[in-house]
């Protein structure tokens, strides 16, 4: 009689714990997959909000940086100072130049071949 009345219950609990059918399967697997699909698309647009954002924000920076710069003057000063460094060098050739000629007039220009 325990045996009976355990295979009967083993029926019933395999009837409740049995998998759904196989239309009910594919129609909660396909409900399932279009709610990821949304969520994904959802992910990517916010993605794509982000980046652009990103680039936006980054573009700003740069352009800040660029006005903090000018402002600074910097680079002006910089350009100024390489300015003056090549008036001077110049300068300083066209002595050396003058110099020479005078030593080349004055036969003053290093050692002689007599020594």
């Amino acid at each position: 009689m325990g045996f009976i009345i355990g295979l009967l219950a083993g029926a019933v609990a395999a009837l409740l714990y049995a998998p759904k059918t196989g239309d009910v399967t594919r129609e909660e697997l396909r409900v399932r997959s279009d709610e990821l699909k949304r969520r994904a698309d959802e992910l990517q647009k916010v993605a794509n909000d982000l980046s652009q954002q990103a680039q936006i924000k980054g573009k700003e920076l740069v352009d800040e940086a660029k006005r903090q710069w000018d402002r600074s003057g910097v680079g002006q000063r910089t350009t100024d100072t390489i300015g003056r460094t090549g008036d001077t060098l110049g300068r300083t050739t066209e002595t050396a130049g003058r110099t020479g000629d005078t030593l080349r007039r004055t036969g003053e220009g290093g050692p002689t071949a007599k020594s």
